[in-house]
């Protein structure tokens, strides 16, 4: 019997070949696809864990276990189990092959056909015929090497594939060795965090410090598309922290940034430097991989390069909501079960309702409410999810939920800028001007280039207006205009201050410029009635906002 194939059904498992196939046609499967799928086979009829699969398919790299799910998703694909019946999920704690299995028999010895007749050849005819056939087996080697090493090569790394190369100590005193190492090994945990990441364990890449790193090198045999080379430098008074992100195939610098911490604060900030670092680096990533998809071409898109093209629309600065939903709805089509997909799109219907922009909030809810269960149905821990849901649970009244489910997303990845936005929005139906503009501050310093910085500048502005501190309140809703022109609530905001603080004219004409916009749906006093906390501390500060915009000239019905 040989243990190199596998009989499932009509398919069979080629160990020794590596490739599945149905009769004569070999099923496509990416390579951790395939042994994840060997892995199941070769151990069919026992629970095997995720840990196991972990360790087993992917060792010495930190992944998430969205990697997992992709791979059981290719594999039942690939064995048309649609049912689940072959492939079962054990809740929570891993995977059952229940097909059946059998081992084949070795190929038979091949018997020539009665009717073939034997012909002599002489010892020179044989030398050429062998000669001949050894240059056709290194010509199609050769071919076969360069389509494995090159454009195969290069379609198998995994998406948002990152090596965190150890931060270097620019300072001639090896003591000083430690910061950098920390933030390495941090820096690695909280990036193996995002969704669909693959990041090299700090085990393995903390073997590269000290030697210079080929980059083009390690990306071809670690499979990585990124690499992030840092430094640490002390000076008299400060530490210099500097970063940059490189593709390893083009050495391209796609993001560098460097900023300075007080020496005397270092260990009190070692954890912000991290967040900040992570919380910077998890958009970066998503928009280079997504414009690494577009130039492969769109008719190559597959559900999550359209869900991660929808993120990236996300990180648009200026842009007015989710410009990019559409790209979720088409991930859908192709896989009803992406959950980047489910949660950005379930993010854009809460998120219009609770900038008072739904043409119908109702119905937005409901789509929203359903997309999260879905959502978190298949994976109960992403962080996101929680977030959105937050959004959705301030549409139902129900803010102190919201609350919660903001922290509990906070907890699950402490480097997510979104969770900042949202827990000060929250408290801001609650009427905590104090926890908004604290929310607002902390997200700014972590997130200083933030894409959706302008939504931190709005929340300051509510929060001193919520104060009535006009002129401060004026000061950042006019810088968050200024950073998103095209944002609705940004724009009505600053048009009820500009008229409360007796500016008619530019009041004016900025509520104009509201009306403009696209994106607007919000037209009277009276549809502006959003009111998720019934506190009276926020109708206060909901019938000022009000007057604000009745006195600009906006029409009351």
């Amino acid at each position: 019997m040989s243990r190199d194939r596998y009989k499932i059904g009509e398919f069979t498992l080629d160990v020794s070949r590596g490739c599945l196939r149905r009769g004569d046609i070999e099923i496509a499967l990416r390579p951790k696809s395939f042994a994840l799928l060997q892995h199941l086979i070769t151990h069919a009829g026992r629970l095997v864990t995720k840990d196991e699969l972990l360790s087993k398919i992917w060792p010495n790299v930190i992944v998430t276990e969205d990697s997992l799910t992709r791979c059981i998703s290719e594999a039942r694909a690939a064995l048309r189990d649609t049912e689940q019946a072959a492939i079962k999920t054990v809740s929570k704690r891993g995977y059952i092959f229940a097909g059946p299995v059998t081992q084949e028999d070795d190929d038979p010895v091949a018997q020539p056909a009665p009717d073939m007749i034997a012909v002599k050849e002489n010892v020179f005819q044989r030398r050429w015929r062998m000669a001949l056939l050894a240059g056709l087996l290194l010509s199609l080697a050769a071919a076969g090497l360069y389509a494995a090493t090159g454009s195969r090569h290069i379609a198998e790394i995994p998406r948002l594939s990152l090596i965190v190369l150890p931060f270097a100590n620019l300072n001639a005193d090896p003591a000083q060795d430690y910061l950098g190492d920390i933030i390495t090994s941090e820096l690695i945990t909280a990036l193996s965090r995002l969704r669909g990441a693959t990041v090299i364990a700090a085990s393995s890449a903390l073997t590269l410090k000290g030697k210079p790193a080929d980059i083009k090198k390690l990306g071809a045999d670690l499979d990585v598309r990124y690499a992030l080379e840092g430094s640490v430098l002390r000076s008299e008074g400060s530490v210099r922290i500097s970063a940059s992100l490189k593709d390893t195939q083009t050495l391209k610098t796609l993001w560098s940034d460097r900023f300075d911490v007080d020496r005397a604060d270092i260990l009190r900030t070692q954890d912000e430097i991290v967040t900040r670092l992570a919380s910077t680096l998890h958009g970066e990533l998503v928009q280079a991989d997504t414009r690494r998809s577009t130039t492969a071409g769109a008719s190559n898109l597959d559900a999550e390069d359209l869900a991660m093209q929808c993120e990236a629309a996300t990180y648009s600065p200026g842009g007015a909501g989710m410009p990019g939903y559409e790209w979720c709805e088409r991930a859908l089509t192709f896989d009803p079960r992406n959950v980047r997909a489910l949660v950005q799109l379930a993010t854009f219907y809460g998120m219009r309702v609770s900038r008072v922009q739904s043409p119908n909030p109702q119905a937005d809810l409901e789509r929203a409410n359903g997309l999260l269960g879905r959502a978190m149905e298949i994976d109960p821990d992403y962080y996101a999810a929680h977030c959105a849901k937050a959004t959705v649970l301030e549409g139902q009244h129900r803010v102190p939920d919201g609350v919660a489910e903001a922290e509990r997303c906070l907890a699950l990845t402490p480097t997510y800028a979104g969770a900042y936005r949202i827990l000060a929005l929250q408290h801001f139906f609650l009427a905590h001007p104090d926890k908004m503009l604290e929310y607002a501050d902390r997200g700014i310093r972590l997130s200083p280039r933030d894409p959706q910085a302008s939504i931190f500048l709005l929340m300051k502005g509510w929060a001193y207006f919520m104060l009535e501190q006009d002129e401060e309140a004026l000061m950042w809703l006019r810088r968050a205009a200024a950073a998103s022109p095209q944002m609705p609530t940004i724009l009505a905001g600053l048009t009820s201050e500009l008229a409360l603080t007796e500016r008619d004219a530019e009041a004016r004409a900025t509520l104009a410029q509201y009306l403009a916009l696209e994106n607007t749906r919000t037209r009277t006093i009276e549809q502006w009635d959003y009111l998720p906390d019934g506190n009276a501390a926020f109708l206060k500060f909901h019938l000022r906002f009000k007057s604000g915009l009745r006195k600009a000239g906006m029409p009351e019905r």
